[in-house]
């Protein structure tokens, strides 16, 4: 064998080899690409799902409002089931307390006769003036400056 035909095979060997990376290189772009397609796709479907029920519940309140005589009070509002209602992070922390997170304002509704009005509050007794001991230091004056330097 020639030089030149050793020369040429090794040529076409190192293309061929170029040719191969770039062929990985490609599959690997596309994977990567359906993969990343793949999990746009489920995100969408997700906040697709979420954008339907929250839409859901908006027009079950408008029907319930119209309904109402478009009056938007509490018991209009309530939620028929607990299923239908969209929860996020704040209720359920408010939940945990034990409270209502808002309470609702009762405008006409007599209280109880029952109810006592409350108690005032007790006023604290005075603190009792502290006992000096027998060698206690006498109480210096505040506004006696006889002793401080005003040379500094």
């Amino acid at each position: 064998m020639s030089s030149a035909e050793e020369r040429y095979r090794a040529a076409i060997s190192t293309m061929d080899a170029a040719a191969r990376e770039q062929d990985e290189q490609r599959g690997l772009r596309e994977r990567r690409v359906a993969e990343a397609e793949k999990q746009a796709r489920e995100g969408l479907k997700n906040e697709l799902a979420a954008a339907q029920k929250y839409a859901e519940h908006m027009d079950e309140l408008t029907k319930r409002k119209e309904s109402a005589g478009g009056w938007a009070t509490e018991k209009t509002l309530a939620d028929k089931g607990r299923e239908s209602l969209m929860e996020f992070g704040v209720e359920d922390e408010e939940a945990d307390t034990g409270r209502t997170p808002y309470p609702t304002p009762s405008y006409g509704t007599p209280l109880p006769a029952a109810a006592a009005p409350r108690p005032e509050p007790v006023p604290e007794p005075a603190p009792e003036p502290s006992k000096r001991g027998r060698h206690a230091r006498q109480i210096e004056d505040e506004d006696d400056f006889s002793s401080t330097s005003w040379l500094v």
